[in-house]
């Protein structure tokens, strides 16, 4: 006689629940769309927390209620058939694309790969000294497109640890004939305090990413499942409005990169979530708008769309598909809503509704995983860097060492300045309506780029040009991500990243090494944020920013310590680098390096150390060219609003960039000749 079919609870069907998946889908779509007005766009993840635990308590507690027990490797079978197949099919086609080029660029893909898969996706990220906001802002190349899977990652923990957890409390509440209501809601009580204290201890890092610290979030909804369910709490008319308009607000004000979030607030901010799904247990006008068919089918695909939309959000830039701004996002959200739709009647429906037993799932779950596990594996561990040249390329146009350096030729008189009056013997760059004709030279002008990741990024499409033109320019790049000119002291938030290790073997030893092995003509100086990061010299003195006068005296310390190092050494000419502000992508993320009054802090120092080299230093305005070109807010130019693509680099140093240096080179070169 065969045993019987495992209890499965069921609760009535609410179609404007599916509306509130709905709602928190599309706060995502637009957060990671870069739509202006929805900076805290990510609240829609704490909605759909809420949402979850409300969901699965329901049930939880009407199988306890039933017969007294839970029915673990029911819940777990039902929740592989619910999650697995798209999931298993978004981290297949990630693997199988990244085989294929498809995220070069892209940090840690087999890492957040595996993690994903590993369901500890918010764990990994955290221990690797990773933010949010630095995600958010792709502060270290291309975003991942599986960025999104640390909050599946919480969701699927929670999953693992609840069914047994609120067995074992229903039990307890059971013999003591406690209410569940008042059980949950210690619990919740609980891990509400727990937010702000890991906040408090741990940092906003782990006020974000850590699960105990978005629990709180997950046990409001179940909280609010078992009142209902004891009839211990009650819907008010005014709760549905008052709680949709409370989620679409903080959606709207939030901001990105600071604010409750990052302090262990969001369990406050989840009361509007749970209000809202408190008043939509009685009708009304938002229970009958929320029930709304485009709503409602929209919440049915929202976990497909959830997952797909920022692999099709990586992949669809604006350089692939030729079109920006609304557009774009238009493109990519309809991908999105199609691959999503397939997926829910072509894999995620028929696996939910097959008559599998536990065992043959748990079967199927685990060779899925292995699958995906074996691909994420075999993805090869690329560059960090979108911005990239060739050994070749970079041989080629390096300066060559050893053997005696002839004088550059001066430039011959009545030649260009500016570039405005042809020389018949020079050489036009880039052949546009804004032509810089350049003079006849000897030798080529030797370039030595010195700086942090920027500098790399711009020297790639530097070395670029200077194979295109090797009588005009020869380049070497030393430079080093986060590798600044301020030097001592720890910045906070290198969360343990040996930047200023890898800067001093830069500063104090390669560029000592070329300054007397290669005799550049011009050593270009350039960094962007990392010289206005807060930084600790002394425990007793406490962090200084950029706006405290004692870390501007060191500032300029340091940065005239390196031009005299250079100068006295060489015969090289320093140019300082104004560096761009980040384009608009940054809009919404508010820190020092997006503020103006930083940068002219570090502005105002250069021109003062230039204005101490004694005519053998002085400031390049790339910043200013390149706002007035267009190219510095061209986010297909800049894809993280920071770096340039080697495409745009070779591009900036072609028209503009690159002919300054040598022209520079060879005005020193006319003084020094002399009359």
């Amino acid at each position: 006689m065969s045993s019987p079919a495992p209890y499965r609870a069921r609760v009535p069907y609410q179609p404007a629940l599916d509306g509130v998946r709905s709602v928190a889908v599309v706060m995502v779509l637009l957060f990671h769309g870069g739509v202006s007005w929805m900076g805290g766009g990510y609240f829609g993840v704490s909605v759909f927390f809420t949402l979850s635990g409300f969901l699965i308590t329901s049930l939880l507690y009407r199988e306890f209620d039933s017969t007294r027990r839970i029915g673990p490797a029911a819940f777990y079978a039902r929740r592989a058939k619910r999650l697995l197949p798209a999931s298993v099919v978004c981290l297949s086609a990630v693997s199988v694309m990244a085989a294929n080029s498809a995220w070069n660029g892209v940090d840690h893909l087999k890492r957040d790969l595996l993690s994903a898969v590993g369901q500890v996706a918010n764990w990994v990220r955290l221990f690797a000294g990773e933010s949010y906001i630095d995600v958010q802002s792709k502060t270290a190349g291309m975003r991942s497109p599986l960025d999104h899977y640390w909050s599946l990652a919480i969701e699927e923990q929670f999953y693992w640890i609840w069914p047994l957890a609120f067995w074992a409390l229903a039990r307890w509440a059971r013999r003591r004939s406690w209410s569940m209501t008042r059980v949950v809601g210690a619990c919740t009580l609980v891990s509400a305090v727990c937010a702000p204290v890991i906040a408090a201890t741990w940092g906003s890092d782990a006020a974000y990413w850590a699960t105990p610290a978005r629990a709180c979030e997950i046990l409001l909804g179940a909280l609010i499942a078992v009142a209902l369910a004891e009839r211990r709490l009650s819907a008010a008319a005014w709760m549905a409005p008052a709680g949709l308009v409370a989620v679409v607000v903080l959606a709207i004000v939030l901001p990105t990169a600071s604010g409750p979030a990052y302090s262990g607030a969001l369990p406050l901010l989840a009361l509007a979530s749970g209000t809202l799904l408190l008043g939509l247990q009685r009708p009304g006008p938002v229970t009958a708008m929320l029930s709304w068919r485009p709503f409602v089918a929209l919440g049915r695909v929202s976990y497909g769309v959830y997952l797909y939309h920022l692999p099709v959000f990586v992949f669809v830039t604006e350089a692939r598909a030729g079109i920006g701004g609304w557009a774009l996002l238009g493109l990519r959200l309809g991908i999105t809503l199609a691959v999503a739709v397939a997926s829910y009647w072509l894999i995620e429906r028929p696996v939910r509704q097959a008559a599998w037993s536990g065992v043959r799932t748990a079967f199927i779950a685990a060779g899925a995983c292995v699958l995906v596990a074996v691909l994420g594996s075999a993805v090869p561990i690329a560059s960090a860097n979108y911005w990239t040249v060739s050994e070749a390329a970079g041989a080629q146009a390096a300066i060559p060492t050893g053997g005696s350096v002839a004088a550059l030729l001066p430039t011959p008189a009545g030649s260009p300045g500016d570039g405005s009056v042809p020389v018949s013997s020079g050489v036009v760059v880039a052949p546009t309506d804004t032509s810089i004709v350049l003079p006849a030279l000897n030798r080529p002008v030797r370039i030595l780029l010195v700086g942090d990741s920027t500098a790399e990024a711009t020297g790639s499409g530097l070395v670029a040009w200077a194979t295109q033109h090797p009588s005009v320019a020869q380049v070497t790049v030393a430079a080093s991500p986060g590798c600044g000119f301020i030097r001592g002291g720890t910045v906070a938030t290198d969360n343990g990243t040996p930047f200023q290790a890898a800067c001093n073997d830069v500063l104090d030893k390669q560029v000592p090494a070329q300054l007397r092995d290669l005799h550049p003509d011009v050593v270009v100086l350039m960094v962007y944020a990392r010289d206005t990061s807060p930084r600790e010299w002394d425990a007793g003195e406490g962090e200084l920013t950029a706006d405290d006068p004692r870390f501007v005296e060191r500032m300029v310390g340091d940065f005239a310590a390196l031009q005299t190092m250079i100068l006295d050494t060489s015969t090289a000419q320093v140019m300082w680098v104004r560096p761009l502000h980040a384009d608009p992508y940054w809009a919404h993320v508010v820190s020092a390096i997006t503020e103006d009054a930083t940068h002219a802090i570090i502005d105002d120092a250069t021109r003062t150390v230039a204005s101490l080299g004694n005519g053998r230093a002085q400031v390049i305005d790339l910043r200013a060219w390149a706002e007035r070109d267009g190219v510095a807010f061209d986010h297909v130019a800049r894809p993280d609003g920071v770096h340039f693509t080697t495409a745009a680099a070779t591009d900036v140093s072609e028209r503009w960039f690159g002919p300054q240096l040598v022209l520079a080179a060879t005005r020193a070169a006319t003084t020094t000749a002399g009359p």
